[in-house]
């Protein structure tokens, strides 16, 4: 095995690494979000969330992170489709709001 297929494997390697790690922080956002819309007493529509945009910003440590922003849909009634937000400041919640919604 020469030196390029080992750096080739490590970099796919760090590549599955991240995908795995930024999974874990996607099903732990969609629980937290669900887990909020219950609360709310609100259903979370289609059992998912999705990614709307990610960055890198600092954190109240001044220490750079992986900004997430994802969005999902939610229903009062389940007649009208509502709009949630949620921000993600590394694998912690900084923010998560719903849209106006009828009750």
């Amino acid at each position: 095995m020469q030196l390029n297929d080992l750096i080739l494997v490590f970099v796919l390697l760090l590549i599955l690494w991240a995908w795995w790690l930024d999974r874990g922080i996607k099903q732990k956002a969609f629980l937290y979000a669900k887990k909020y819309c219950e609360n709310a007493d609100v259903q979370l529509l289609d059992d998912n969330i999705q990614l709307n945009g990610a960055s890198l910003k600092k954190n109240e440590m001044g220490e750079w992170c992986i900004y997430r922003q994802f969005k999902f849909e939610f229903t009062s009634t389940g007649e009208h489709r509502y709009l949630g937000t949620m921000e993600l400041l590394g694998s912690k919640v900084s923010n998560i709001e719903l849209a106006a919604f009828h009750i």
